[in-house]
């Protein structure tokens, strides 16, 4: 009887968690960041990206996989805040033992633990209930009440009445985008370069960043941190991102972490006319090109081997296969 009875319950909390699940609202549609990520075979990842939407309009898995045989998924979510990217990571070091995490900087120019509400439930509504989750709604909210949290550590209760709005999105993940997203806008841009002063880092980004930087070192995992080029954004807020990632390349020097700057060193040969979907992001073309520029840089290092031809890798064959479809 004991038997049966734990079997219907745990039959139960899959339904539950199915049906959430589809309820719940994407922030980021398809790819929304953790709407795959729990499919992943556990312990099959060799680089877990992190970071804002640069990050998922930034970098291609299955390009990666083409070039260099190795196996990544893009934890990206809209003004990811450091802060955010750190409970991300500790939440994925429970399924997944990356060799590399790869860090997008963007949201170093922010002082704060996240920009409203709706960015936290982009980084909490998809992540599994657990003792990640429950900090890191305490340390986001700490003036709710318990039964407040409730609706955050079961989003269903949030989304239930969401029958009306459900779309095609909500039930199709597209899996084989690994949390990327690809998009075929072309918006002409100008280049703007770095040529400003360095502007400081705020503390609190400071803070989680060493937090980043114990776990990595914690968990054998090497650190890489990266900034996407962007566009024209009006003069100031774009000499005082730019400025962070200028004092941000000194820090990482000190702390000898690679810090990709493609922006200021041109290495990924990005076309402003052409390879850009807005005057902030990468389309696909942009994508591919950073992407295939990280895989040279990480190529025969940190111990990532390809995984081409294995035959427990055949999937990432097909989603290649499935991705190149829609983007060539």
């Amino acid at each position: 009887m004991a038997v049966r009875i734990t079997v219907f319950l745990l039959c139960l909390i899959m339904l539950y968690n199915s049906i959430s699940e589809i309820m719940r609202k994407k922030t980021g549609g398809r790819i929304d960041m953790i709407h795959s990520f729990y499919d992943l075979k556990e312990d099959s990842v060799d680089v877990l990206v992190l970071g804002s939407s640069h990050a998922y309009y930034g970098f291609q898995p299955n390009v990666l996989w083409e070039e260099q045989g190795y196996t990544s998924y893009v934890m990206g979510s809209p003004e990811q805040t450091i802060a955010s990217s750190y409970f991300l990571l500790r939440e994925a070091l429970k399924y997944q033992r990356p060799k590399v995490v790869l860090l997008e900087s963007y949201f170093f120019w922010y002082d704060g633990l996240y920009t409203s509400e709706g960015r936290v439930h982009a980084v909490l509504d998809g992540m599994r209930f657990g003792k990640v989750k429950q900090e890191a709604l305490n340390v986001y909210r700490p003036d709710l009440s318990w039964k407040e949290k409730a609706s955050w550590y079961l989003p269903f209760m949030m989304y239930h009445n969401r029958w009306g709005e459900l779309e095609e999105e909500d039930f199709d993940k597209k899996s084989y985008l690994k949390g990327s997203k690809p998009d075929k806008k072309v918006v002409s841009c100008k280049d703007q370069g770095v040529d400003m002063e360095p502007v400081d880092i705020p503390k609190i980004n400071v803070e989680y960043f060493n937090k980043i930087m114990e776990l990595c070192e914690q968990e054998k995992m090497q650190l890489v941190v990266f900034a996407a080029p962007y566009a024209i954004q009006k003069g100031e807020r774009y000499r005082k991102r730019q400025g962070v990632n200028l004092t941000l390349e000194s820090y990482l020097h000190e702390k000898n972490i690679p810090f990709l700057f493609f922006q200021k060193t041109g290495e990924a040969d990005i076309d402003f006319q052409n390879d850009f979907r807005d005057r902030t992001h990468l389309n696909w073309k942009g994508q591919k090109k950073i992407t295939a520029c990280i895989g040279e840089f990480l190529y025969g290092k940190y111990g990532l081997e390809s995984h081409a031809g294995e035959a427990e890798y055949t999937s990432w064959d097909e989603d290649y296969e499935q991705y190149h479809e829609e983007f060539k």
